[in-house]
């Protein structure tokens, strides 16, 4: 099975080749891979939907932001936030003390695990990003394989490949079997990128899992874990949305609760801010590791990912404050999540959008076949093409390398004027509700 290969964005004209020897070969690398979702961000932020300053904008469900919480953690960082001398000058870049400690303390007292996580197991970056890119370049070598179920986040993608050159190879999950994780066909994978002689270096898991919106039973985890295990994989799993389980008959299983993993140097757990907290402005992404070379090689490269000790502290005092962290915010922000999601749900379902359950995350994966009157990519491009233009801003399905057509991901957890109010949704339904099927134009 092929990896993807790295393709051009739609959105502006090609930067034509620099001259020879203007740049590295690493940089010819880094500008032939051009992350879609960046510049469709880029198109769209300067027409962005406002009630009252921009009502014929576009209304952005691509980009995935948690909207429905700005206003109350904005009123906790400002009454919490003192900024002292010590945050003036330089600090320890693999995360203040002050942060790591109320991490460790606020990812024990969630995730219960047999023993207390310690802060000297934990190291903080600008993102969770800069997490991916770091790991990357701890674990692979050029040419490596990294697998990863798919659809999924693109940015995997460009996170591995892009400066620590690792292939990323997709282990397709299809709507045949509701986009489940089959571990036969994840052990196949890795026996037949050996035969070919390659390196598997690392397995992907995003936990919960963007676009699909689901989770993964701790059996499931371990069962992963013990394939990977024994060919000496080592497993990252991404939990960015672990605290956005939304659904009440859904228990959230993190890696970090497991009472024993199958090879615990070789299991790295990421988390960050910005989706649960609702502030990806901060840029405060972390690694948990019980490797010592592993987080001996991530404390010097965050010299290069460090995130600012202002957030930092910002971020503890959001963590720190017990009463307004676990009983108001999260239960707050689980219910919100829940009824924009059945809204949402309801809406599209209504104008006859198909609608992949999900329990956890800010968004939706939406089957839109129906509305394609031959299912490829090329037509389902054009259809999110017609929605842009139309002024609904969503992510096509071949942009997440998922392998059917006719899939998009649309975020739900937009602020409520943007999703009732905006005019342009009125032209939106119309499109969707008064074509039997499209077709490029």
């Amino acid at each position: 099975m092929a990896a993807c290969t790295p393709e051009k964005s739609e959105f502006g004209e090609a930067l034509s080749e620099p001259p020879p020897d203007m740049v590295s070969q690493r940089s010819l690398q880094t500008l032939s891979f051009t992350t879609f979702s960046s510049a469709l961000a880029k198109k769209v932020q300067d027409n962005q939907y406002h009630l009252h300053d921009n009502p014929e904008g576009v209304v952005n469900l691509a980009i995935s932001i948690n909207q429905l919480m700005e206003e109350e953690v904005l009123a906790q960082v400002n009454k919490a936030l003192t900024l002292t001398h010590r945050h003036q000058y330089y600090n320890d870049t693999t995360g203040i003390r002050e942060l790591r400690e109320a991490l460790a303390n606020f990812l024990t007292r969630h995730h219960k695990p047999n023993k207390a996580i310690s802060p000297d197991n934990l190291l903080v970056m600008n993102g969770l990003t800069a997490c991916f890119d770091a790991l990357s370049h701890t674990l692979c070598d050029p040419g490596d394989v990294v697998i990863t179920p798919t659809p999924v986040y693109g940015r995997i993608y460009t996170n591995f490949y892009d400066r620590s050159g690792a292939t990323v190879v997709p282990l397709h999950c299809s709507e045949t079997n509701d986009f489940a994780l089959e571990e036969d066909k994840l052990e196949s994978l890795i026996k037949s990128q050996l035969d070919e002689g390659k390196r598997v270096r690392v397995f992907v898991l995003l936990h919960p899992h963007n676009p699909l919106g689901h989770t993964y039973s701790t059996k499931q985890l371990h069962n992963i874990m013990e394939i990977c295990a024994q060919y000496k994989i080592h497993v990252v799993v991404d939990e960015i949305y672990a605290f956005s389980v939304y659904d009440e008959d859904t228990q959230f299983n993190s890696v970090l609760g497991m009472t024993s993993l199958p090879d615990p140097q070789r299991t790295h757990v990421l988390w960050g801010f910005s989706k649960d907290f609702a502030v990806p402005g901060f840029r405060i992404g972390v690694i948990h590791s019980l490797n010592p070379w592993v987080l001996s090689c991530l404390g010097t490269l965050s010299h290069y990912h460090s995130s600012p000790p202002l957030t930092q502290h910002a971020a503890a005092t959001l963590l720190n404050d017990v009463e307004w962290c676990d009983n108001f915010y999260i239960p707050t922000n689980k219910e919100r999540l829940a009824a924009a999601y059945k809204k949402v749900c309801e809406s599209l379902q209504g104008c006859g959008v198909k609608v992949h359950k999900a329990v956890a995350g800010i968004f939706l994966w939406v089957n839109m076949q129906p509305f394609l009157e031959e299912c490829n990519k090329e037509n389902e491009l054009a259809l999110f093409m017609a929605l842009l233009k139309g002024g609904v801003c969503v992510l096509p399905g071949q942009k997440l390398y998922c392998a059917d057509p006719g899939w998009y991901r649309v975020v739900f957890a937009a602020k409520e004027d943007a999703l009732d109010e905006a005019p342009v949704n009125q032209r939106v339904r119309q499109l969707w509700c008064g074509r039997s099927s499209f077709t490029p134009s």
